[in-house]
C-alpha cells in the first residue's frame, strides 16, 4: 500500500449512459477519440497521471494546483466547440492511498462530488486549490458558493469556470450575496440590544441554510462586494416590540423586500423567536428565485445539477402549466446528471405530480413505482430536508391516501421547520383524509399567511375544501370570494362557490354564479388541483375537474 499527496481531478463524459443507449458503437468510439486524440495528450502534457479509468470518466492526479488547472480548462476549452461532447470536472486535493486493487482518501471522494456539481463543460474547484493559483491562474473562475457534499462534514466552497462559448451573459459569474446589517436597537438599553443582536444572528443562520447565495454578516466589518444587504430597527415600547426589515439592491438602492412585525413582547426572546421565524419563511420565498436571474441566458444542456434545480424553481414559481411542464423537463436532465442527488429527485416527483394533479389523473403503473422510489431516496439522501418530507407527504396523500403516513411526514416536516408554510399544509393534507376538518383548514390557514406566496390561491383551495367538507359552508364561501376576487378568471374556485352556496340554501345566488362561470374556460388550470379528499366526498373529484360543466348537477 503507498501513499502520497496529490492534486486530484475527476472527470466524466456528460449523458454517457444515454449515448449508450442510443448507439452503444457509437458512443465507445466517442470515447475512445476523446481519450486518445485530446483528454490523455494534455494530461501527459501537463505531468498529470491517470489513476484510473472508469469507461465515461478519469481521475488523475497531478503534482500542482497550477498544472491541475491548467489542463483542466485546455481540455474543456477543446471541447467547447464541439457539438456533442461535453466534460464535468472536478478538483481537489489530498492524500492518494493505493493498494492492489482500487484508490483512497477523501481527497479523491471531494475531487468527484465536485466534479458531479460542476456544470458541462466546466470546472468546479475547491477553496483550497482556488488559494493556490496565482491572481493571473484564477483568472475566469468565479465563486459558486458552498456545497453540502455527501459524507463530507463541512460545506466545500468552490469556485466556478465555463469556457467563454458556453457563458452567454456576464450575469452568470455572479452568485448573489446578501449582507445582514447589524439591527438597530431603540431605546439603546441592553435588554433591547440584546434581542436585537439574537434576532440578527437568527436571520444569519436562517439565510446560511439556503443554497443559491452567500451571506455575510455586515456587524463584524465583513469586507467584500454585496448584492443586497438586509438592514433594519429593532423598535421596543412598554410590552410591545416592532421590527421594520428591508431588503436593499446595493447597485441602485432599490429596495426589493420590506416587511414589518408588530406583536406584543413581554417576552422579547420569545417575540424574537417568532420573528425570526416569520422572516425565515418570507425570505426563503425570494431566495429561491433570486439566483435565477443569474443563469437565465444560458442553455439548459450547459448548467450544472444545482443551476437546473435554480431553473426548475424559477420556472415552477411562474405558476403555468408549460412552465411545470418544462420544470419536469429541466430535472429530468438533472437526474441524469446526478441520479443521487435527493433534491433533483423531491423536485422532479413534486413536478410530476402537479401534472396529473392539473390533469386530476390518477397516478398509477411505473409512473407510481418510479415516484415512489424517487422520494423514498430523497428522504433517505436529505433527512434534514422539510421539502423532501413534504413532497412524499404530498405523494401519499394523493396515491395512498393512508392518513397514519401522511401524518407521519407532515410531522417529520414540521419538526424540522416549524414556520416552514408546507409544513402546515402537510398537517392539513392529514387532518383532511382523517375527517379532522377544523385541524385542517386551522393549519391550511396558517400554511398560507404569507400573502406574496405564488401558490396562495392554488393552498387556499385545498383550505376551501376541508371547510365544505366540514360542512362550514360558510366560511368556505368566504375564502372562496377572497380567492376569487384575486384570480376571477378561474372556474374552478367558482365550481366550489357554487356548490357551498347551494348547501347554504342560497339557489339563487348559486344559479348567478353558475352563469359567470359558464362565461369561463372549463380547462387545466395550474391553480386548481386535484385537493385532498376524504373518502365520504371523492364526488368533488369529479366536480371539480376540467370540463366537468354544469356542478349543480351533483347535489341538486
Amino acid at each position: 500500500m503507498s501513499r502520497r499527496f496529490a492534486f486530484i481531478q475527476a472527470a466524466d463524459l456528460v449523458d454517457y449512459s444515454l449515448m449508450m443507449a442510443q448507439d452503444e458503437s457509437a458512443a465507445i468510439d466517442l470515447v475512445h477519440e476523446l481519450r486518445d486524440k485530446l483528454f490523455e495528450p494534455i494530461v501527459a502534457k501537463h505531468e498529470g497521471e491517470v489513476l484510473k479509468r472508469m469507461g465515461d470518466g478519469w481521475i488523475v492526479a497531478y503534482p500542482n494546483a497550477a498544472s491541475t488547472v491548467l489542463a483542466a480548462l485546455e481540455v474543456q476549452s477543446g471541447l467547447a466547440e464541439h457539438p456533442n461532447t461535453r466534460l464535468r470536472m472536478g478538483i481537489h486535493m489530498g492524500d492518494i492511498v493505493k493498494d492492489e486493487t482500487d484508490l483512497y482518501g477523501t481527497g479523491i471522494n471531494i475531487a468527484c462530488r465536485l466534479q458531479t456539481e460542476a456544470p458541462p463543460g466546466g470546472v468546479l474547484i475547491s477553496a483550497d486549490v482556488y488559494n493556490q493559483l496565482s491572481e493571473k491562474q484564477c483568472a475566469g473562475f468565479s465563486d459558486a458558493g458552498s456545497f453540502k457534499l455527501k459524507n463530507i462534514p463541512r460545506p466545500i466552497q468552490c469556485f466556478q469556470w465555463r469556457p467563454d462559448k458556453l457563458t452567454v451573459s456576464s450575469r452568470s459569474n455572479e452568485v448573489p450575496t446578501i449582507g445582514v446589517e447589524r439591527l438597530v436597537a431603540a431605546p439603546p438599553d441592553e435588554e433591547t440590544k440584546a434581542a436585537a443582536e439574537d434576532l440578527h444572528e437568527q436571520i444569519l443562520y436562517g439565510l446560511s441554510r439556503r443554497t443559491g447565495i452567500k451571506v455575510r454578516d455586515m456587524s463584524i466589518g465583513t469586507t467584500g462586494r454585496t448584492t443586497y444587504n438586509l438592514r433594519g430597527r429593532f423598535r421596543r415600547s412598554g410590552n410591545r416590540a416592532r421590527v421594520n426589515l428591508s431588503l436593499v439592491l446595493l447597485d441602485d438602492a432599490a429596495t426589493v423586500w420590506a416587511d414589518v412585525f408588530e406583536d406584543e413582547a413581554t417576552d422579547l426572546f420569545a417575540f424574537t423567536d417568532e420573528v425570526a421565524g416569520e422572516v425565515d419563511a418570507k425570505l426563503r420565498l425570494f431566495v429561491n428565485s433570486l439566483d435565477n436571474n443569474r443563469i437565465g441566458e444560458i442553455p439548459d444542456e450547459n448548467l450544472s445539477v444545482s443551476e437546473l434545480r435554480t431553473r426548475a424553481a424559477g420556472l415552477f414559481y411562474e405558476c403555468t402549466i408549460p412552465d411545470l411542464e418544462r420544470c419536469v423537463s429541466v430535472m429530468d436532465r438533472a437526474r441524469r446528471l446526478s441520479p443521487r442527488d435527493g433534491m433533483s429527485q423531491c423536485m422532479w416527483a413534486i413536478g410530476v405530480l402537479q401534472r396529473y394533479k392539473v390533469r386530476f389523473e390518477a397516478v398509477e403503473g411505473e409512473t407510481l413505482d418510479e415516484l415512489s422510489r424517487a422520494l423514498d431516496l430523497a428522504v433517505e439522501l436529505l433527512p434534514q430536508s422539510d421539502f423532501a418530507f413534504f413532497a412524499r407527504c404530498m405523494f401519499r396523500s394523493l396515491t395512498e391516501r393512508d392518513p397514519t403516513k401522511v401524518m407521519s411526514d407532515a410531522k417529520a416536516c414540521y419538526n424540522l421547520s416549524p414556520n416552514y408554510p408546507q409544513a402546515h399544509i402537510g398537517l392539513g393534507y392529514a387532518y383532511t383524509l382523517a375527517q379532522e376538518y377544523q385541524k385542517a383548514a386551522a393549519a391550511i390557514r396558517k400554511g398560507t399567511e404569507l400573502r406574496n406566496d405564488p401558490f396562495w390561491t392554488y393552498r387556499r383551495l385545498q383550505m376551501a375544501v376541508a371547510e365544505y367538507c366540514g360542512a362550514d359552508y360558510e366560511e368556505a364561501v368566504s375564502t372562496l370570494r377572497e380567492m376569487i376576487d384575486l384570480k376571477p378568471s378561474v372556474r374552478g374556485f367558482r365550481k366550489l362557490l357554487i356548490l357551498s352556496l347551494w348547501q347554504l340554501g342560497h339557489h339563487d345566488e348559486a344559479r348567478k354564479e353558475k352563469a359567470l362561470a359558464a362565461q369561463l374556460e372549463d380547462g387545466e388550470n395550474f391553480f386548481v388541483q386535484e385537493p385532498i379528499l376524504p373518502d365520504t366526498h371523492l364526488w368533488l373529484r369529479e366536480a371539480l375537474a376540467p370540463g366537468s360543466g354544469d356542478v349543480l348537477r351533483f347535489v341538486e
